[in-house]
């Protein structure tokens, strides 16, 4: 029975850290100006932010907001080691250039600057 618990202790810290995470996605949506559509949770994708398109710059600060907050929580270590190990393999995850994951926003936002689309909608 005790490895009930676990699993569901993991189950929550993991959650926690999605919860943290797309809150920052969404402070940096309404701190730069755009506007949060929807918020949802999906079995094949977790928790999930629909937000109105910014620009390239806007984008690609929302895109490292929510692993910027997990990397943030990293420093719980010294009292919490679980929850900031989750953090850190969240934010990790994340920033993998895996087509829909925040890495793979941010390389296309970047790529997106490199090449002078800094005005219109990225």
């Amino acid at each position: 029975m005790h490895w009930v618990f676990a699993f569901l202790n993991g189950l929550g810290i993991g959650v926690l850290a999605m919860l943290l995470h797309e809150a920052g996605h969404i402070a940096a949506a309404l701190a730069l100006g755009v506007r949060v559509k929807n918020v949802g949770i999906q079995w094949n994708k977790g928790l999930y932010t629909v937000r109105e398109s910014g620009s390239c710059q806007q984008n690609l600060l929302i895109a490292l907001a929510g692993p910027f907050v997990n990397l943030l929580l990293v420093a719980t270590e010294p009292w919490l080691p679980v929850f900031s190990m989750a953090n850190f393999c969240y934010a990790l995850a994340n920033m993998l250039p895996i087509e829909g994951s925040d890495g793979f926003r941010v390389a296309a936002c970047w790529r997106n600057i490199r090449e002078g689309h800094v005005v219109g909608k990225g």
